[in-house]
């Protein structure tokens, strides 16, 4: 399955994303400009916002590298960013109430988050011979952070250890993560300098 060349491409998703804040704009200042908060037009901007937290996901995700291994990593980040936006709208639209359904809808958004940050690292450590170790490391740490998030939802867990391990992961990944953009900033500046 081949995804079409727009769809992979940042423009149209950074192009989705300004559309979506825009809209979140247009029902602020109709907020505004009529002096009136109801139920539908909260819902109306929360829903502009959610469409643009799902385009900015899928624009961090057009880093991945679309060849060899990891050229379906784009179509899964695609698969479940989408899952997770109507999951979302549901939620927001047919207000369920159910503690599953709000855990299960988080669930799947963080995991959306996880790969997408974790192809952004593989794309910035492509082709950079000396970034191999903090891309690695980004990539790497981003599943079981993003595992640790999930269970700790789903199963409430509340256990002061298991979220200063989860800490310590997040201070890794945010130490490999810093390597690897210090990393393409100064190959960048010694080749233009």
């Amino acid at each position: 399955m081949k995804l079409p060349g727009w769809l992979g491409h940042p423009y149209t998703h950074a192009a989705a994303l300004l559309l979506s804040l825009l809209a979140a704009l247009a029902v602020v200042a109709f907020m505004v400009g009529t002096l009136e908060y109801t139920k539908t037009r909260g819902k109306l901007l929360l829903t502009a916002l959610l469409v643009g937290g799902y385009f900015l996901t899928t624009f961090v995700a057009t880093a991945t590298p679309k060849d060899g291994a990891m050229r379906w990593l784009f179509a899964a980040i695609l698969a479940w960013a989408t899952l997770a936006l109507f999951l979302l709208l549901l939620g927001l639209w047919a207000t369920p109430d159910s503690n599953e359904f709000w855990k299960s809808a988080a669930g799947v958004t963080f995991l959306a988050f996880g790969m997408s940050f974790a192809g952004l690292a593989l794309g910035l450590g492509s082709g950079v011979r000396s970034a191999r170790i903090p891309t690695g490391l980004s990539a790497i740490l981003t599943v079981p952070m993003t595992a640790m998030t999930v269970l700790g939802i789903a199963l409430e867990i509340g256990a002061a250890l298991y979220w200063w391990a989860f800490a310590l992961l997040v201070l890794c990944w945010l130490g490999a993560s810093v390597a690897l953009v210090a990393l393409r900033f100064w190959r960048r500046r010694e080749a233009g300098g």
